[in-house]
């Protein structure tokens, strides 16, 4: 595994296309590490991550999937490569172990049929492309920074209030640096206003009956005046998987980037020369299986 694509003229934020890699892989079962550089905004970031198993071997637990992102928004490269867990390809930059947050999704069932290096430059190519011009199309409204993605929506159902399914409008998903990020929905009948928060789960379904019949649609799980329901919104199946990555962003974003804070620094580390395990570099013992360690 080593490759590496340049994209230009797409004004994407790095940052968040870093994120939505984060969150596919630890969808796919991989433990994550994430580092970045100390520019505004970041130019260069660092994805580190492991398959997670009980059942790591030595050389298991130590290969690491790398992937790297350096340049500006609008002319970058995406490097994949394959590494050694908890090394750093700058070293004046820690990595942080990411805590998985966020909410169930489905994005990675819709990258099966490859290997996993195809599917996740595959992934990777399609975020690009959803999250183009993110980085530039940013307005102030209300003191508020925000950034606006529309999606011709065909119909929705299952909101309370709403007859039947509604038929036409607009899904619109709306990041807001303070934390209180939403999705909407707008048609000629009204506005159904989703706060980010509420939402507990996503999913793609495919209908298999009656109107629209095999349409792939997005069913959210939600809370709504203290009661769970699950509106499902229809959208072309070209552009399905990217909404459903941004709808998930919209609700981990905050809390992603808040854990990186308070996440535990990934220190020299070795592994037990009988079990395997990852123990401390300095421990004169294995804290797993107790063998004694060389020095």
């Amino acid at each position: 595994m080593g490759k590496t694509e340049r994209f230009t003229g797409l004004n994407v934020d790095l940052e968040r296309l870093a994120n939505r890699i984060q969150m596919y892989l630890q969808e796919n079962g991989f433990e994550v590490a994430y580092s970045k550089d100390s520019t505004a905004p970041p130019s260069w970031f660092f994805i580190q991550a492991r398959k997670v198993s009980t059942l790591r071997s030595i050389a298991g637990a130590r290969r690491s999937t790398d992937i790297t992102i350096k340049g500006k928004p609008d002319d970058f490269e995406v490097a994949i490569s394959t590494g050694e867990w908890g090394k750093n390809m700058l070293s004046s930059a820690p990595l942080f172990i990411i805590p998985i947050v966020g909410i169930t999704a489905t994005v990675a069932k819709l990258y099966t049929a490859k290997s996993f290096e195809s599917n996740l430059w595959k992934y990777i190519k399609d975020q690009a492309r959803f999250l183009s011009n993110s980085a530039v199309q940013t307005s102030r409204e209300g003191g508020e920074r925000l950034d606006k993605r529309v999606y011709d929506c065909d119909y929705v159902e299952g909101y309370p209030g709403w007859k039947d399914s509604v038929e036409g409008g607009k899904l619109i998903l709306e990041r807001s640096r303070d934390g209180s990020n939403r999705v909407l929905f707008t048609s000629g009948k009204g506005e159904i206003v989703i706060p980010a928060s509420s939402i507990e789960q996503t999913q793609i379904i495919a209908r298999r009956k009656g109107l629209h019949e095999h349409d792939l649609m997005i069913q959210m799980v939600m809370k709504h005046d203290g009661k769970s329901i699950k509106p499902v919104f229809n959208l072309k199946d070209d552009i399905i998987a990217g909404v459903l990555a941004g709808i998930n962003e919209l609700v981990s974003e905050d809390r992603a980037l808040k854990s990186i804070e308070h996440a535990n620094v990934i220190t020299d580390v070795r592994y037990c020369i009988k079990c395997g395990a990852e123990i401390p570099k300095s421990a004169r013992f294995c804290l797993q299986c107790g063998a004694p360690q060389q020095s």
